[in-house]
Order: structure tokens, then sequence, then C-alpha cells
């Protein structure tokens, strides 16, 4: 039983941990496009490209949370 919490939180936490590091890349790489609205093409496109796979990203871990 006592291993079993442990399991949950230990996955929790690491569940956790995941969701922040894309939310942080999602807010930088979006502030980078606001900020800059010159950046060339293949500099938006790149980051647009990693934007998606972080939302990707979080749906998936938000899908297996779910019982």
């Amino acid at each position: 039983m006592i291993y079993e919490a442990a399991t949950r939180l230990s996955e929790s936490q690491a569940v956790t941990h995941e969701m922040i590091n894309s939310l942080a890349s999602v807010r930088c790489l979006s502030e980078l496009l606001v900020d800059y609205p010159g950046l060339d093409a293949d500099d938006r496109t790149r980051f647009l490209g990693i934007i998606r796979k972080e939302t990707e990203r979080l749906v998936r871990l938000l899908k297996r949370r779910q019982p």
C-alpha cells in the first residue's frame, strides 16, 4: 500500500515536471515570436513546429492521467 502510494506520487511528480517543461518552452517561443516579428521565416517555422510538438506532448500527458 505504501509502495503504491509512493509510486503514484513519483509518477505524478514526473508528469508535473514534464508539463512545466513543455509549458515553459511554449511560453518562451511564443514570446520570441511576438517580441521579434522580424524573425526570418525559417526560425518562425521552426519555433512554431516546436510549439506544436510541445502542445501535442501536453495533450498526451494529460490523457495519460485520465482514469
